[in-house]
C-alpha cells in the first residue's frame, strides 16, 4: 500500500520499511500517528515500531480513515507478518491466548480509538513485573481504566458477532450459492465465519457486510475475505421467494398481539439489521 496523498498543510508523512535500517536512532517524534492497512496484522506491526522507535503515538489508525490533528506527524507502517507474529507471541506469553483472543476482537471495532486502547493494554501487560500479577489473569484487573476500555471493546464485537449469528438471513441463488447481506457495527466476518462454515458443511455461501465493503467466501472446501465494493449477484432461485414468505408467516405466528412491545423488539433486534431481514419487511 502506498503512502497517503492528501494530507492537509503542516501533516507530515512518512514511511516505515521493515526491510530497511532501523529508525531507532531517530529522534522519537512527539506528536505522531501511526497509520496502517486496516488489519491486525498491520495494528500489532504499529505496536512493535512504537517499541523501535521508543515513540507514544497519540493515534493508531487505518490510513483510510486518518483524520490529522494540527501539527501532527504522520507515519505509514508498511505491515510486516514476522514482526506482527512477534507481537502476538509476546501478548501470549505475558497474557496467555485469552489475552490476544480479546485484543484480536478489540480490533474489529470500528472506533477511531480502537488501536490506542490497545496499544495501551500491550504496553501495560508488558510492563507487569510482578510473578503474582503474572499469575493473575490480566482481563480480571478491570479496575485499571486501560484493561476495563479493551474488554469493552472485545464485549461490543461480542455483542454484535452473536447478533450477526442470529439475524443473517441467506437467499439461494441460481448459480447454487447462498448469499447474505449484513450491516454489523464491527468488521465481525472473519470472526463468524468459522460458525457458518460448521453449519454450511460443503454448501457454498458468501455474505457480504455492506459497511465494511468485505465478503467472506466459502467454496465448500474452504474460506477467504474478499475486499470490494461493488457486489454483482446473480437472481435468486424459485423457490427462494416461497423461503422468504414462510419466514414472514414464522414471524408472524410466533408473534403475540397482546403483547405487542416495539421497544423490546427494538432492543433485542436492531432496527438497523431490519432491512437484510425478510421477516422484517412488512414490518
Amino acid at each position: 500500500m502506498g503512502v497517503a496523498q492528501g494530507i492537509t498543510a503542516g501533516t507530515a508523512l512518512t514511511a516505515s520499511n521493515p526491510n530497511g535500517p532501523s529508525p531507532a536512532t531517530s529522534t522519537p517524534l512527539a506528536h505522531v500517528a501511526y497509520l496502517h492497512d486496516g488489519s491486525l496484522e498491520g495494528l500489532l506491526c504499529c505496536i512493535f515500531e512504537s517499541y523501535v522507535r521508543h515513540e507514544t503515538p497519540e493515534d493508531i489508525v487505518c490510513e483510510r480513515a486518518y483524520q490529522p490533528r494540527f501539527e501532527q506527524s504522520a507515519l505509514f507502517i508498511a505491515t510486516d507478518f514476522e514482526r506482527a507474529l512477534r507481537v502476538r507471541r509476546g501478548i501470549e506469553r505475558e497474557g496467555g491466548r485469552r489475552a490476544f483472543g480479546a485484543v484480536m476482537r478489540a480490533a474489529a471495532n470500528d472506533d477511531p480509538r480502537t488501536g490506542v486502547i490497545i496499544f495501551n493494554f500491550v504496553r501495560y501487560l508488558m510492563d507487569r513485573t510482578s510473578g503474582r500479577n503474572r499469575r493473575r489473569s490480566v482481563l480480571n484487573d478491570l479496575a485499571n481504566p486501560i484493561v476495563g476500555e479493551l474488554v469493552a471493546l472485545e464485549q461490543r464485537v461480542l455483542n454484535e458477532e452473536e447478533k450477526m449469528r442470529q439475524f443473517v438471513r441467506f437467499s439461494h441463488l441460481q448459480n447454487g450459492v447462498w448469499f447474505a447481506r449484513c450491516n454489523p457495527n464491527a468488521n465481525v466476518i472473519p470472526l463468524v465465519m468459522g460458525h457458518f462454515v460448521s453449519r454450511f458443511n460443503v454448501q457454498p455461501f458468501i455474505i457480504y457486510d455492506e459497511n465494511h465493503h468485505v465478503a467472506g467466501v466459502y467454496d465448500g472446501n474452504d474460506w477467504s475475505l474478499v475486499a470490494d465494493t461493488i457486489v454483482n449477484i446473480p437472481d435468486r432461485t424459485a423457490e427462494d421467494a416461497y423461503v422468504e414468505s414462510l419466514w414472514q408467516r414464522f414471524y408472524d405466528t410466533l408473534s403475540i398481539e397482546a403483547r405487542y412491545n416495539p421497544e423490546l423488539r427494538r432492543h433485542f433486534m436492531p432496527v438497523r439489521l431490519w432491512k437484510n431481514l425478510p421477516e422484517t419487511k412488512n414490518v
